[in-house]
């Protein structure tokens, strides 16, 4: 499966998540409309709910769990505690119809975002996600199962698509039996093995969750930034010049490409105006295509230390030109993060290792 099917299956299950706690289901699989129709009908009827939400994903030896708890009233009021690994404060993320605050205690920062008038999805958005998700993956009810004291519909997706380039995965989703609500789903490769979980804890809906609860107190002693929505759109494709201008350092690139292989364009990033102190950096990501296939490099400069990227900490040890290395397997991704000079770089496409390491260990640090 190519990059783009991937990363495509992934957000249109984020996206139904929320869809499916307005959803129905019957013991016939019933058609995209008719599924659309019930959960558009659902959605009519709830008026708020919260829940917790806890995620467990597994790479290789390591597991990775975070969790968040979510509050949702109409029209658009939405309040998300979000608990990070190898972090004891939570985020909050806060949406009060108005601006979207996110606020991590220990940054004493909070970034201040009018939202669009324009909603990211309506009602027809939901029919098209549906249609696109059943054409890709074939639905059948497995049994009924208990989870959390609630008897819930065990429902198995698997993907249409067969081939060499077809993505082998399966998933399961529990939906409550009495109330329709989604209460979770696991997530299999190729070889069924569990590689990540969703559960829903303590949910409830229809409580009467006072506006009070997305009203948004700033701490005091808090630095605000604010941004407009037309910082969040899209990045510019530029040439490698283009994006060179926009950063402070000058940009690596491969000298080895595998055959078929061509530049395609560059985005930039520059986060000095809203990151809080000391975490600004400036990024660069190259693509390369070839045909629908994509590779991506992404060269960054950080003004402290760079994060700590979790996922990584059960990679592949490796050496490029004799610098340490991390390499890993996603399915069909592979990811390679190094360091050259002051630039930390990663590189990801569904090449073999041995192109992968190549490509790498063409790029040099500039004189």
């Amino acid at each position: 499966m190519t990059d783009r099917k991937t990363l495509t299956t992934l957000t249109l299950l984020v996206l139904l998540i929320p869809v499916l706690f307005a959803s129905g289901c019957t013991e016939k699989e019933p058609s995209a409309e008719e599924i659309a129709t019930r959960m558009l009908e659902k959605q009519n009827s709830i008026e708020d709910y919260s829940y917790t939400m806890h995620m467990t994903y597994y790479i290789g030896e390591q597991v990775v769990e975070n969790e968040f708890k979510t509050m949702y009233k109409k029209p658009h009021m939405i309040k998300n505690f979000i608990e990070e690994p190898g972090k004891e404060e939570e985020t909050l993320v806060l949406s009060d119809g108005e601006f979207r605050w996110t606020y991590a205690p220990g940054t004493n920062t909070v970034m201040k975002t009018k939202i669009p008038d324009t909603q990211e999805l309506t009602e027809n958005d939901y029919l098209s996600l549906i249609k696109i998700a059943l054409n890709d993956t074939s639905l059948s009810l497995l049994e009924t199962e208990e989870v959390e004291g609630r008897k819930a519909y065990l429902l198995e997706g698997t993907p249409k698509e067969t081939g060499e380039q077809a993505s082998e995965y399966s998933i399961k989703v529990w939906i409550d039996k009495e109330t329709w609500m989604f209460l979770g789903y696991e997530m299999y490769d190729g070889n069924e093995t569990l590689t990540s979980r969703v559960e829903i804890r303590d949910l409830k809906v229809n409580t009467g969750i006072p506006d009070s609860e997305f009203v948004f107190k700033i701490p005091e002693g808090t630095t605000v930034k604010t941004m407009d929505p037309g910082d969040t759109e899209l990045p510019e494709e530029l040439s490698l010049e283009e994006a060179e201008e926009r950063v402070g350092f000058e940009i690596l690139v491969p000298e080895y490409l595998p055959e078929g292989y061509e530049f395609s364009y560059a985005t930039a990033y520059n986060t000095s105006e809203t990151a809080p102190e000391g975490q600004a950096a400036e990024t660069v990501v190259l693509t390369y295509k070839e045909g629908e296939e994509n590779m991506v490099i992404t060269e960054t400069v950080y003004e402290g230390q760079a994060p700590d990227a979790a996922i990584m900490n059960s990679a592949e040890d490796v050496s490029i030109n004799g610098k340490e290395g991390k390499y890993l397997t996603l399915g069909d991704m592979k990811v390679l993060k190094w360091e050259l000079g002051n630039v930390d770089l990663s590189l990801r496409g569904v090449l073999d290792k041995a192109e992968v390491l190549k490509i790498a260990e063409s790029i040099s640090e500039k004189a």
